[in-house]
């Protein structure tokens, strides 16, 4: 029985390190660390776009890189778990600011990720994503908040000195 705790708990903690690694990784457009989220196999649907592991990362890459700022937060995921595959259901909520026109842009998406997921030789992997949209807004800024004495996160990238080197 503790054995089977433990190992349901583990499993739990991979699959939520999973969706924490894949909104970082969209934060600081990291592409190379899909192939750390996803199996090769991996198919992905956004309505506007369908497609494997290779388009998804041209598509996201696309979408992403011109936002000036990316934040995606999920909320705490709901997880069922069934042998080696299992289904993640998480609500999210992403703003992107883009600079141009300055003061610049703030786009919202409030929406919905399913992710199903499978083990393979002991690692958990993603092998599907189905993206739900739930709200978009648009607002143009009026005030420029990008002086002050904060760090912003702008520009965010593998190079950018704060990035993780693990």
């Amino acid at each position: 029985m503790a054995d089977a705790t433990h190992e349901r708990l583990a499993t739990r903690a991979a699959l939520q390190d999973l969706v924490a690694e894949y909104a970082a990784l969209m934060d600081w457009v990291d592409w190379d660390r899909l192939d750390h989220v996803f199996w090769p196999d991996a198919q992905f649907d956004f309505g506007m776009f369908k497609g494997d592991l290779a388009a998804y990362r041209d598509f996201v890459a696309a979408l992403e890189e011109p936002y000036a700022r990316r934040l995606h937060l999920f909320g705490l995921p709901v997880i069922r778990i069934n042998g080696e595959k299992a289904r993640v259901d998480a609500g999210s909520l992403i703003t992107c600011r883009t600079a141009d026109p300055a003061p610049g842009i703030d786009d919202t998406f409030w929406g919905r990720y399913l992710f199903d997921a499978e083990c393979r030789d002991g690692e958990w992997r993603f092998v599907r994503l189905t993206y739900l949209l739930n709200l978009a807004e648009r607002v143009e800024r009026t005030v420029d908040d990008t002086k002050g004495p904060m760090n912003f996160s702008a520009d965010l990238s593998p190079a950018h000195p704060l990035a993780s080197r693990n």
